[in-house]
C-alpha cells in the first residue's frame, strides 16, 4: 500500500491467474487402456501394430477376447469392444482381418489420444425406428465374421497335424524296417555273411576297375566307397543282386 495515497486510491489487486493444463481432460480411459495393449511388445502376437504405426491389427482374436479383454476392460465381448472403437471414429480398413485405424491413434504418438472424440449420438431416423433389429443385424454381421476367422484357423490347424502324422507315420516306417533287418541279420548269421560276402565282392570290383584305370592295385574302403558313389562299382554286363534290404 503507497502512504501518500488513500486507501481508495489504491488500484485493485488483479485475479489469480489460471495453472496452465490444471484442468485440462486427458483422454478417455478406454483409449488409454487400448494404446498400452497395441504398445505392449510382450502380446504382439495377439494385437499389434501395422508396419507403418498408423493402424492396429488384432492378429489372434480368442486370444484377444479371452484374455486381453477380461484383463483390460472386465469382459470378453469382442462385439462390444468393436462398437466402442467405432463410437470413437476408428474404422475397419482391412476386410480379411480385424485391423482399426484413426488419425490420432498413431504409434508411439500418445499424446494425440486427447484428439480423438467421441462422436455425437445421432437421433434415430425414421429407418431405424422401423427396423428395431438394426443392431442385432450387426451383432449377427460381427459374429459371422469371427466364425469366419475361427474356422480358418481350425483349417490351418488340421492341415498341420495332418502334415506331423504323415512325418510321424513315415519315421515309424522306416524304424520297423530297420528293426526287422536287424531281428533277421543276428537270427540268421548266413544271412549276415551273404551280406559282407556282398561288399567283398564290391570292393574288390572296385579295386579291379580301379587297377584297370592306372590307379593301383590297391584301393582303401574308403577310396571304395567313394568310387561307388561315383558309379564306378556298377557292372554293365553283369547284374547285380538283389540287395537285401529291399527285401522288407
Amino acid at each position: 500500500m503507497n502512504p501518500f495515497l488513500h486507501p481508495e486510491d489504491d488500484p485493485p489487486p488483479s485475479p489469480p491467474k489460471p495453472v496452465e493444463g490444471l484442468h485440462e481432460i486427458g483422454p478417455p480411459p478406454f483409449l488409454i487402456k487400448t494404446f498400452e495393449i497395441v504398445e505392449d511388445p510382450s502380446t504382439d502376437h495377439i494385437v499389434s501394430w501395422n508396419r507403418g504405426g498408423t493402424s492396429f491389427v488384432v492378429w489372434d482374436l480368442h486370444s484377444f477376447s479371452e484374455f486381453l479383454l477380461p484383463r483390460h476392460f472386465k469382459h470378453s465381448n469382442f462385439s462390444s469392444f468393436v462398437r466402442q472403437l467405432n463410437t470413437y471414429g476408428f474404422r475397419k480398413i482391412e476386410a480379411e482381418r480385424w485391423e482399426f485405424a484413426n488419425e490420432g491413434f498413431l504409434l508411439g504418438q500418445r499424446h494425440l489420444l486427447k484428439s480423438i472424440k467421441r462422436r455425437a449420438s445421432f437421433a434415430l431416423s425414421s429407418s431405424s425406428i422401423q427396423d428395431p433389429c438394426v443392431e442385432l443385424r450387426k451383432e449377427k454381421q460381427l459374429l459371422l465374421m469371427e466364425l469366419v476367422s475361427l474356422r480358418q484357423q481350425q483349417e490351418t490347424n488340421k492341415s498341420y497335424i495332418r502334415a506331423m502324422e504323415q512325418r510321424i507315420e513315415g519315421a515309424e516306417r522306416k524304424q520297423r524296417k530297420m528293426m526287422s533287418f536287424l531281428a533277421r541279420a543276428m537270427q540268421s548269421p548266413s544271412f549276415l555273411h551273404q551280406l559282407l560276402k556282398q561288399r567283398d565282392m564290391r570292393v574288390k570290383e572296385l579295386e579291379d576297375e580301379a587297377a584297370e584305370r592306372g590307379r593301383g592295385s590297391s584301393v582303401s574302403e574308403l577310396e571304395a566307397l567313394a568310387l561307388e558313389m561315383q558309379g564306378y562299382g556298377k557292372q554293365k554286363n553283369v547284374k547285380e543282386e538283389e540287395d537285401p534290404l529291399n527285401q522288407f
